[in-house]
């Protein structure tokens, strides 16, 4: 059994909001912070490099996203970039010593993707 100590909100509120988002999620890494930064750009560059290159003619290479893209448009692209956020951030809360598991998994994958469509996009 663990012993719960009072927080003192007062302490907390003055935190910059770097440390705040560590007393939140335990002890987090600068390297994490940035790494979800990472995340975070390659989300918002993925989304927006994928839906300027449909604009322009270009077609979705996932059979399972284009349908998607098909039903629901461009806003597919979201629900599935935040799913994947939310289960990462549930594994991160769940597994506190793989912290940069989660991250990485997202980072490493968006981020060529994000590499990907710039390089197609420059063909225009």
């Amino acid at each position: 059994m663990s012993s719960r100590v009072p927080t003192d909100w007062a302490a907390i509120e003055r935190l910059s909001p770097v440390e705040r988002f560590g007393t939140a999620f335990g002890s987090v890494s600068d390297l994490e912070i940035v790494l979800w930064l990472v995340v975070s750009s390659a989300l918002v560059l993925d989304v927006g490099l994928t839906a300027y290159g449909l604009s322009n003619g270009f077609v979705e290479r996932n059979p399972v996203m284009r349908e998607a893209l098909d039903s629901i448009g461009i806003a597919a692209l979201f629900v599935a970039k935040f799913a994947a956020v939310g289960i990462a951030v549930g594994f991160r809360l769940a597994w506190p010593e793989y912290s940069l598991v989660a991250p990485l998994g997202l980072a490493v994958p968006w981020t060529l993707a994000a590499a990907y469509n710039a390089v197609l996009l420059t063909s225009l």
